[in-house]
């Protein structure tokens, strides 16, 4: 039997061996264990025949297999919280809700957080939800929930800046569509739309505000929402002039489709592609980034070394682990550097293109980001369903792209050491140049990689032409 699915109320889900791992290791149980354990529940469910199972089945079977494997004391205390592969509902009056980080992280943004922190607070709540056994949780309780835990981390201001944002946002409401429930005006979402086009974060701020104030002072109480894109659409014919008025519908369409955008972000280490890579999601509301990396530790720890050697290397390493097809004669060190590295990129392109594939079946949104971000690997069955849009982060400047690593090194805290890429630098520079030569090739277009709001805007610049060309094919 193929891959056993999880039927949720949104669709369903490929088994993640991951997750039940993910749910072991905080109760201190090894990886190995975890693993195996994880492994065990996956093949006991593919031996009943079944493509699917609820949450519910899948629940049931892991901890039955946690007690037979580890004891009865870690499947109770398993048993007693809501596991990541169970969701959590928000309810507000009849209506329910998945509960959603994004969402979470998105309004501590609001409130004054760094994308950052938003992040790792709305990571620590979903943290404490689980933990004590969540399953429906109010709104309002969810609420006070985070406002706590500002206030812990924060102090009173951060938690009152909260709260009071929750209550202006409330005074003036966006009507969608018809049959869709209103949404509080924000102004950090429309300034997050600004940025999206390229304006600098104080101007985008600034004209927000300043909607804003001229809303309350005209009395309004409810605005549609094609009226309000009509005035932020007129403010930035005065503000940016007409190609930011243009950029700006062209990328709110993107963002009300129902046709999801896959941001596809190549580059060798040190250039700055998960920087970008956030920028834009930040700026597009995307809310799913996928770093290659991730997808390769996540390999790297289900799969042995003996088994697969290439993807326990780095990629400009990965060529020592492979054995020779040819004498170390007939091969240059150019071509076993680049025979190691395609082989690790074509293992991990397994995973990217499952992502993908997941993603444009259920109408996600994603960045996804990486050395092992190859175009020409990454051809999926369900590609018309989304738009897909490559680029390539070059750094050409040597010295700024050594002193990266120095950076790097001294920003982790030492836990990315620059030795080791700076020994090995001029294979990072061999492969930057045949990731560059392929994207000529294939009309790729490349980000110069030397400056962040450079290349944020370039690379906005790339997703509207991509768009526009796509209406251009429908029209």
């Amino acid at each position: 039997m193929g891959e056993v699915f999880v039927r949720l109320r949104r669709g369903r889900w490929p088994l993640s061996k991951g997750l039940l791992v993910e749910a072991l290791l905080p109760l201190g149980i090894p990886l190995e264990a975890a693993q195996a354990v994880a492994h065990t529940v996956e093949e006991r469910l593919k031996a009943k025949g079944r493509p699917e199972v609820s949450p519910k089945t899948l629940r049931q079977v892991f901890l039955e297999e946690v007690a037979g494997a580890l004891g009865q004391e870690v499947a109770d205390r398993l048993a007693r919280q809501t596991l990541p592969f169970e969701e959590i509902q928000v309810a507000e009056g009849k209506k329910r809700r998945p509960f959603s980080k994004g969402l979470l992280a998105r309004s501590l943004e609001e409130a004054g957080l760094s994308l950052k922190e938003a992040h790792q607070l709305a990571k620590e709540v979903e943290r404490r939800l689980r933990e004590e056994g969540v399953r429906t949780i109010s709104a309002r309780r969810l609420e006070a929930l985070v406002a706590q835990e500002l206030e812990r981390l924060k102090g009173k201001a951060a938690k009152r800046r909260y709260l009071q944002r929750q209550a202006f946002a409330g005074e003036l409401f966006v009507e969608e569509e018809s049959g869709e429930p209103r949404m509080p005006f924000s102004k950090g979402i429309l300034a997050q739309s600004l940025m999206g086009i390229g304006l600098s974060p104080e101007k985008a701020y600034r004209l927000a505000r300043e909607l804003e104030a001229l809303l309350h002072r005209e009395g309004r109480r409810v605005i549609r929402r094609i009226e309000l894109r009509e005035r932020v659409y007129q403010a930035l014919l005065k503000e940016a002039g007409e190609e930011m008025a243009r950029r700006y519908l062209l990328l709110r369409r993107l963002r009300r489709s129902a046709r999801p955008v896959h941001i596809l972000i190549g580059g060798v280490t040190g250039v700055g592609k998960s920087v970008l890579a956030s920028a834009l999601a930040y700026r597009l509301g995307i809310t799913h980034i996928v770093p290659s990396d991730a997808v390769r530790e996540v390999f790297r720890a289900t799969l042995s070394k003996d088994l697969l050697p290439t993807l326990h290397q780095s990629t400009f390493e990965a060529w020592k682990a492979l054995l020779p097809k040819i004498s170390l004669e007939e091969e240059s060190h150019e071509e076993r550097v680049m025979r190691g590295f395609l082989d690790q990129v074509m293992k991990v392109a397994v995973g990217l293109r499952a992502i993908q594939e997941r993603s444009a079946l259920e109408g996600t949104s994603i960045v996804l980001e990486g050395v092992h971000v190859v175009p020409r690997y990454l051809e999926h069955p369900h590609k018309d369903r989304v738009l897909t849009v490559p680029m390539l982060v070059v750094l050409q400047d040597e010295k700024l792209h050594r002193d990266r690593f120095l950076l790097r090194d001294r920003e982790t805290g030492h836990a990315r050491q620059k030795e080791k890429y700076l020994a090995h630098f001029a294979e990072i520079r061999l492969i930057q140049d045949h990731l560059l030569l392929w994207a000529q090739e294939e009309g790729i277009p490349t980000i110069p990689g030397e400056d962040l709001d450079e290349a944020v805007e370039k690379a906005l610049e790339v997703l509207v032409a991509y768009l526009e060309a796509e209406e251009a094919a429908r029209a």
